[in-house]
């Protein structure tokens, strides 16, 4: 091999080393972003997922509930609850469904029974949850995620009562 020929098989080396590398490094970005999309997808989708299912709770407990007298949207010392009726053995119980400290919570006891905003179960994490009367016998019910994205639901309510 003569000298023109090593410098040509160098320069042909050197340019397919470059290419090789170009392509490794525009693969490794592609990588990089195809991470960090599918990374805000599975975020989006658990918060949209709190927030679906934290609306179809309250909406199943108001439909198991709903028979006379057994719905309640009420203030309680400045907490906005829903309050559903059972009977059960002669004796009423409530559950109390409401928002406090950065999540839905349930409080089942026997009606007129004091308790604690705390102590309620946590039934699922959503930065708010509003109840709302839009009229006679219906309810609008609204979760807010931390991104403040908003889901309502608009539940008919049979038996509810103000």
């Amino acid at each position: 091999m003569n000298f023109e020929e090593k410098r040509s098989k160098r320069i042909y080396n050197l340019c397919m080393n470059i290419v090789t590398a170009v392509f490794a490094v525009c693969g490794m970005a592609l990588v990089a972003v195809g991470i960090m999309e599918y990374k805000n997808i599975a975020v989006t989708n658990v918060e949209t997922y709190k927030l679906r299912t934290s609306l179809s709770y309250v909406a199943t407990k108001v439909r198991q509930s709903d028979c006379e007298d057994s719905v309640i949207l009420k203030d309680v010392n400045g907490t906005e609850m829903l309050l559903l009726y059972e009977e059960a053995d002669g004796d009423i119980y409530e559950t109390a469904i409401y928002w406090y400290d950065g999540a839905l919570r349930e409080y089942y006891h026997e009606k007129g029974t004091a308790f604690s905003l705390q102590n309620g179960f946590e039934v699922v994490a959503v930065s708010a949850f509003d109840f709302e009367q839009k009229e006679e016998g219906m309810l609008r019910i609204t979760a807010t995620d931390v991104d403040g994205r908003r889901e309502s639901m608009y539940i008919s309510v049979n038996s509810y009562e103000r």
